[in-house]
């Protein structure tokens, strides 16, 4: 069959044009579908308004058997399947336009080096300017922006040599084959664009080229209109001539004044209006689902639409608040459904290749569902342990350092993890596209990773050996990203039902659709319209940018042929939308779905926002306006705070509840017994406040460290978490220069000291003898290091040096201060106790501890410590102060001295005469024994108490778990603070010899 003209329609409005129009259409096609050769296609914006309009077919008892309904993508891949052009996916084009940025970041130019920078960094803005361009038949020289020259004019030789097109020029290209080809349709109808689909202009003319009868049907513009509106219709009235315009439906405009409601005496049923606003969003999807109750009970609810501005989590809150319960509905958004290249696993090796460092290594190790891949002899922990001690040493964060400084180790842990890192595939930090192809796959074959390979394989096929230019790995990953994605879109059952009366759409799937009610969802600031800018470009950038759109769009404009007033694009051009037209088109959307409802209107929004629940989330301006318009006030915070407040009481409406309440169960009992008990200030720590319980047989005697002991009396619920679940919060190490430099000035300070095999002590050394065995212990350190990266080419960093300085000058200060230390001739350094049992402190109170005193001083040489007077000191790296007699209680009970008090009591039961204890910091001025154990004698309660501790597992709660100022250990994320008083409360009555006996304000 001969092709012949296209019939173009121009319609009031597509939901009045039904009867008149479209219903006829189908009548005519529908009947001989089935038996035409060529198939006939639908063409709609979205596959929303495709299911409205199989909605409508069944509706009037029509099969749509035959037809094909597309969206712009699906007839885009219809198309591409006959098209012999290799058409670049947009991540390819991203990747090349970065590639092109980073070559011009050292130009002289700096306006062009920081343009290059930026489209480097994100080159995705750009990529969209250039399509649009392209598509709108125009250069990028045209925009007049000298900066961006060099990068697009890069760019483009690098799609020549990968025989690349954009996306506009392929559809330009496809319409000249068209109207030189055969056709490939038989009837086509294109319904429901408007101005806001001029990207898809040249796509949909081929469409209709492509079919031996095409029928275009457009809406008349309304109020609002534009200049890219009325030359919408006239570009498509240069293509199809004259439109057929029909007049509004007679049913519509009535033939009276008056309706029949008014010619009785009453009064037309105005549409209203309502206004949630939930707290969060979790609170406003069930606000938006109990509304959806409220509408379905209406009588005149024919159909409600949900309308969010995008997909995102309070589409899937309502979805889900829907299914509950049991209202079936059309979920048109859908969740995501993660692939293989979604997993934890494949992210964490992203992470890793993209920066090979000690954590992202350690996430990576924790994500694989099988570690023995990296190392059969180590286990998952043992691992993390070996590499967090070498990287304590080396204070590098680099895992080339951290595998060599593991292979010089003699413990045959360190070797396999050092082993284990060496055979792990790394990707070069500079390739080609095929070199890091190459690498990768070596890397997943490695892992066993055989799926992600295959899926990387089939969607990069030849392109990249065309491609031979070198850029950094952070592209390739970035790309690699981006175009490895197997993410799906699911729904639940209940919705699941595409012709539900229920929809939940977005903005563009609903346009050109009836619907009674309305409900839009997360209307909140920059929610609509989308916030608009060319982000590719600095500020004045954006406003020359936008001047010459609009300069393009009028030379794209011209009289049309059938004379003054009639406007069309120019051959081979189309209109670009730039962000002020994108904000027209958007605000003109909402304002079609307002007035398409009937019946209802809803406008939810949060009052707070979920990444900030301290801030308070405005509404849109959208929201603002209409609240304004229909309630004659402003919106005001007060009045958003009463919204939230009325929103609250709504959703516990008693009348709207579907379901009978379900008698508490056991385990929600059990956990408001738990719940009480923890704030009864009455009584001492139970079982739910980290104890155990009193009259259970089971007590293990976990062995302390001195340092758990001292938190025992600060964080004691940590310790216990630690000692008898065996569970603890992972080492902070974003600062670990002040452990590191602690560890360090102990270990340098041991070395003062060369005790003989069975001697307890040593000789007392010279200040020049003690201060030259500090240096060169420190200066060990140093070289090791300094040998660790000359063997990997590397430089030892100026941060690294200045903080290695600043740790020996503090273990020399620290030496120094015990070289003049008088009257004592015997040291030993880091003196184990604990080691051979348990440790007695005094007549009935033992500790299963293990600790290490930093220095003994003595004044005669021994083999043990009986009838021995003894001096023990503790180091201190930070601005500690000496200890004092006086408030000697509540230093113990703070921790303060409580380590030397344990160390003096375990010294004296060895059989010490006389026992003294110091500590030794900058803070420390006088040099000489601080405390006696006759000022320790009269608190052995405080260390009975702690004895009692460790042997009953009765610990309980002290603190804020995430204090306001100050730092706290962390607490797993479900600890709930209970009040402070009902701690001190409880910790009094569970350990009374634990307790201040002054409050802080009276030591200050």
């Amino acid at each position: 069959m001969e092709q012949s003209r296209p019939v173009l329609l121009v319609v009031p409005s597509l939901r009045e044009a039904w009867d008149d129009v479209i219903a006829p259409w189908f009548d005519q096609v529908l009947p001989e579908t089935w038996k035409r050769a060529l198939p006939s296609l639908i063409v709609v914006p979205t596959r929303g308004q495709a299911n409205d309009l199989k909605a409508r077919l069944i509706a009037k008892g029509s099969s749509h058997l035959g037809l094909h309904f597309v969206t712009p993508a699906s007839l885009g891949a219809l198309l591409a399947r006959d098209d012999a052009t290799l058409r670049a996916k947009p991540e390819h084009l991203r990747l090349l336009l970065a590639i092109a940025a980073s070559k011009m970041e050292d130009r002289p130019n700096e306006p062009e080096a920081l343009a290059a920078k930026a489209v480097a960094r994100a080159p995705a803005p750009l990529l969209r300017a250039l399509d649009r361009l392209e598509t709108a038949g125009w250069k990028f020289e045209e925009l007049a922006l000298p900066s961006f020259a060099p990068i697009v004019q890069h760019f483009n030789e690098l799609l020549k040599k990968c025989h690349f097109v954009l996306p506009g020029e392929t559809d330009r290209r496809r319409l000249q084959q068209a109207m030189r080809g055969e056709r490939k349709f038989s009837h086509v109808l294109v319904i429901g664009f408007d101005g806001a689909h001029w990207p898809q202009w040249f796509l949909l003319r081929t469409a209709v080229e492509l079919a031996e009868r095409a029928t275009v049907v457009l809406e008349e513009p309304g109020g609002n209109f534009s200049d890219v509106d009325l030359c919408w219709i006239g570009s498509w009235e240069e293509v199809c001539g004259e439109a057929q315009r029909t007049p509004k439906s007679v049913q519509a405009l009535g033939d009276s004044f008056f309706s029949e409601t008014e010619m009785r005496g009453g009064t037309e049923a105005a549409k209203h209006f309502d206004f949630l606003v939930g707290t969060n969003l979790s609170e406003q999807s069930e606000a938006i689902a109990q509304q959806c109750v409220r509408y379905l009970m209406d009588e005149k609810c024919t159909r409600l639409g949900v309308i969010f501005p995008s997909c995102g989590a309070l589409s899937r809150l309502v979805a889900d608040s829907l299914a509950r319960l049991d209202i079936p509905h059309n979920d048109g958004l859908g969740h995501i459904v993660p692939g293989i290249f979604e997993s934890v696993e494949w992210q964490a090796w992203l992470e890793l290749q993209r920066a090979p460092r000690l954590n992202s290594f350690l996430r990576f190790l924790n994500a694989l569902s099988n570690p023995a891949v990296l190392s059969p002899t180590l286990s998952r922990s043992a691992f993390e342990k070996i590499l967090r001690e070498s990287y304590s040493e080396v204070l590098l964060d680099d895992l080339e350092i951290l595998r060599e400084f593991c292979a010089a180790r003699t413990d045959k842990k360190f070797q396999s993890a050092a082993e284990a890192l060496r055979a792990l595939p790394f990707l070069p930090p500079l390739g080609t596209l095929a070199q890091f192809l190459e690498q990768t796959h070596a890397a997943l074959a490695y892992l066993g990773w055989k799926q992600h390979a295959l899926e990387i394989a089939s969607v990069t096929r030849d392109w990249p050996q065309r491609f031979d230019t070198e850029f950094p790995r952070a592209f390739f990953l970035r790309w690699l990203e981006e175009t490895a994605a197997t993410f799906g879109a699911a729904r639940s059952a209940a919705g699941d039902h595409a012709y539900a009366r229920v929809q939940l759409l977005t903005v563009t799937q609903t346009q050109n659709q009836d619907c009674s009610h309305l409900i839009f969802a997360g209307w909140n600031e920059s929610a609509w319209p989308p916030p608009t800018g060319a982000e590719f470009a600095r500020a004045e950038e954006i406003r020359v940018f936008n001047r010459n759109v609009q300069q393009l769009n009028k030379r794209a404009a011209r009289q049309g042929s059938q004379g003054e007033g009639h406007t069309s694009v120019r051959e081979n051009h189309s209109l670009y939308l730039g962000p002020s037209e994108q904000r027209a088109i958007a605000l003109r959307q909402f304002d079609a779905l307002l007035e398409s409802a009937s019946e209802g209107v809803t406008l939810a929004a949060s009052l707070v926002q979920e990444d900030a629940p301290e801030r308070l989330w405005n509404p849109s301006e959208c929201f603002t306006q209409l609240y304004l318009t229909t309630r004659r006030e402003p919106l005001t915070q007060a009045t958003l705070k009463h919204l939230q407040r009325a929103t609250a009481q709504f959703i516990n409406d008693p009348r709207l509840l579907t379901r009978e309440s379900e008698p508490p169960r056991t385990d929600v009992q059990q956990t408001l017994i738990a719940f009480n008990a923890r704030r009864d200030a009455s009584k001492p720590a139970s079982e739910y406040d980290f104890a155990l319980r009193t009259n259970q047989s089971y007590r293990p005697m976990p062995t302390l460290s001195v340092s758990d002991l001292e938190r025992m009396v600060s964080s004691p619920a940590i310790v216990w978490m630690k000692r008898y679940l065996g569970v603890e919060a992972p080492d902070d190490t974003a600062n670990p220069w002040a452990t590191t430099s602690g560890k360090w000035v102990h270990r340098w300070l041991a070395s003062i000291s060369e005790t003989k095999d069975g001697k307890l002590f040593a000789a007392f050394p010279s200040s020049t003898i003690i201060d030259e065995r500090v240096r060169v212990s420190a200066d060990e350190r140093r070289a090791a290091l300094q040998q660790l990266c000359d063997s990997l080419g590397r430089v030892v960093p100026d941060w690294w040096n200045s903080g290695w300085l600043n740790a020996r000058f503090l273990a020399r200060h620290l030496g120094g201060k015990i070289a003049s230390a008088k009257g004592w001739t015997r040291m030993a350094t880091e003196l184990p106790i604990g080691r051979d049992g348990a440790v007695k402190i005094a007549d009935g109170v033992e500790l299963q501890l293990r600790g290490q005193i930093d220095l003994v001083l003595a004044q005669n040489d021994s083999s043990d410590f009986t009838g021995r007077k003894i001096w023990i000191v503790d180091y201190k790296t930070g601005s500690t102060k000496e200890l004092k007699s006086s408030d000697l209680h509540d230093s113990l009970v703070k921790g303060t001295a409580l380590q030397l008090g344990l160390y003096s009591l375990a010294t004296r039961e060895l059989g010490a005469a006389e026992v003294s204890a110091s500590i030794l910091s900058l803070a420390v001025k006088h040099v000489g024994p601080q405390l006696s154990i006759v000022d320790l004698a009269p608190h052995t309660d405080v260390f009975a108490d702690l004895a009692e501790m460790q042997r009953t597992g009765i610990f309980g709660m002290k603190g804020e778990v995430r204090p306001a100022f100050g730092y706290s250990a962390p607490y797993p994320l479900a600890t709930l603070q209970i009040d402070n008083d009902i701690l001190e409360d409880k910790w009094a009555l569970t350990h009374p010899a634990l307790v201040l006996e002054k409050e802080e304000w009276e030591i200050w």
